[in-house]
C-alpha cells in the first residue's frame, strides 16, 4: 500500500511541475505587434518583419512599403536610427502603406 501511495505522490508532483513549467513559459512569451517592410513598392520583393519589444532599426533597403499589425502594443516611429530624437508617428492600430517611408527606427511598447 505504501509503495502505491509514493508512486502516486511522485506522479502528481512531476505532473504539477510540468504544468507549472508550461504555464510559466507561456506567460513569459508575448507576441508583440509587428512591422513588416518591403524592399519594393506596392509590397513587392523581399520583406523583413520587426516584432521585438523595444527599439529596432529599419533596414534602409526595406523602406518601400509597410504593414503594421497591431496585437495590443503601440509602436513609435523615428526618423533617426536607434530611436533617437522625437518620435514622428505612433501606431495605435493596424496600418498599411504601399508608398516609401522615411522612418529609420521603431520602438514597440511591450
Amino acid at each position: 500500500m505504501r509503495n502505491r501511495r509514493n508512486r502516486r505522490t511522485l506522479r502528481s508532483t512531476v505532473t504539477a511541475t510540468a504544468v507549472a513549467g508550461v504555464l510559466a513559459l507561456g506567460a513569459g512569451t508575448a507576441v508583440a505587434s509587428g512591422f513588416l517592410s518591403w524592399e519594393g513598392p506596392q509590397n513587392t520583393g523581399r520583406a523583413k518583419e520587426l516584432t521585438r519589444c523595444g527599439c529596432s532599426n529599419i533596414d534602409p533597403n526595406f523602406r518601400a512599403a509597410y504593414r503594421f499589425t497591431y496585437t495590443g502594443q503601440t509602436a513609435a516611429m523615428y526618423n533617426q536610427p536607434d530611436c533617437a530624437g522625437t518620435s514622428h508617428y505612433t501606431f495605435r492600430g493596424n496600418s498599411e502603406s504601399v508608398q516609401p517611408f522615411g522612418w529609420r527606427s521603431i520602438f514597440i511598447h511591450c
